[in-house]
């Protein structure tokens, strides 16, 4: 009886042990225990463009590693006769385990490219900001999104093609998004 008594108690350790650095391995990893992974069709305000305040409908994909990127198009109101602004970036991510997102624009610092797309599809940027809507919010089930710049920001172009404003020249921006989960 004593000897089984030994093993129960042996076995007992071991599996308390096993849990506990299994809990302590998963809490080694924790910027990707709270990656998002997907892509979220948003749409929302944005006061960036110099001409108008507008619309902008982006789809922000998200991916397991930390990274992203955004392929959009903004708006100006009311019903400007210039063409719709189509929108690029890749960002990096972090998340809070409250659901809280920080992005980043690393390439080159910015990396927030403004510019329009012919009809074969070709993208042609006219200016590289240096920002983009920098703060959001998941929602804990994963599929809904809230994006925006957070407080009214000032964003400097970083590069200016043809056509573009001149580098240097600031934009005061305001941009709320919300949307949800498509893939």
């Amino acid at each position: 009886m004593k000897g089984k008594i030994k093993k129960l108690a042996l076995f007992v350790m071991i599996a308390a042990m096993a849990i506990f650095m299994a809990v302590a391995a998963a809490s080694a990893w924790w910027p990707f225990r709270y990656a998002i992974s997907g892509q979220y069709a948003v749409t929302g305000f944005s006061s960036c463009d110099p001409a108008s305040p507008g619309i902008m409908e982006a789809d922000y994909t998200f991916r397991l590693d930390g990274t992203g990127s955004i392929r959009g198009v903004g708006r100006s109101l009311p019903g400007s006769p210039d063409p719709p602004r189509a929108l690029r970036a890749d960002f990096e991510y972090t998340v809070t385990k409250e659901g809280r997102i920080e992005f980043q624009y690393p390439n080159p610092p910015g990396g927030f490219k403004v510019g329009v797309v012919d009809e074969f599809g070709n993208f042609t940027p006219f200016m590289t900001l240096d920002g983009a809507p920098s703060h959001g919010v998941i929602s804990p089930d994963g599929n809904m999104i809230t994006i925006s710049c957070g407080p009214p920001v000032f964003l400097t172009v970083l590069q200016s093609f043809p056509g573009g404003p001149p580098v240097g020249a600031k934009m005061w921006c305001v941009t709320t998004l919300s949307g949800m989960r498509i893939r």
